[in-house]
């Protein structure tokens, strides 16, 4: 076994968060509050390192903040295939996105402008019709 590659069952509690609320985006922070709601024994340090070595093993997907006074959000990556991913900047909604249109797309990327997509940490924002649909009624009003 290599130095540094151990799991310990903070770790591992950490993982299992992440896994089971895997609809959910947290800021690391709010998984070390939700594993001390939990009656977990952990500390804050082993939450961050333990998110750090969950994202460099492609199991948590990182999502930058909006603004520098925001904390970057984490949430559980189940899927290891190469696509492009959506997400609603409002409700977190995440779609993978599988089709002909998104390859042309990756391929345009590649042959026009020379760069290669980490389809794996792709994700375009935006809103879903459910919440387009209420910002575009709160905005005629």
């Amino acid at each position: 076994m290599q130095r540094g590659s151990y799991q310990t069952r903070q770790q591992e509690a950490v993982a299992a968060l992440f896994e089971r609320m895997q609809e959910n985006c947290m800021t690391a922070e709010e998984a070390y509050r939700k594993l001390l709601d939990e009656g977990m024994d952990v500390g804050k340090t082993t939450v961050y390192r333990a998110i750090t070595k969950l994202c460099d093993a492609g199991v948590l997907r990182r999502y930058a903040p909006q603004s520098s006074s925001e904390a970057a959000q984490y949430q559980y990556n189940p899927c290891r295939e190469s696509h492009l991913h959506i997400r609603c900047y409002s409700c977190g909604a995440m779609e993978h996105l599988h089709c002909d249109e998104v390859e042309a797309f990756a391929a345009h990327i590649s042959a026009h402008h020379g760069f290669v997509l980490d389809e794996g940490r792709t994700l375009l924002c935006g809103l879903c019709a459910t919440c387009a649909q209420k910002h575009e009624k709160v905005s005629t009003k």
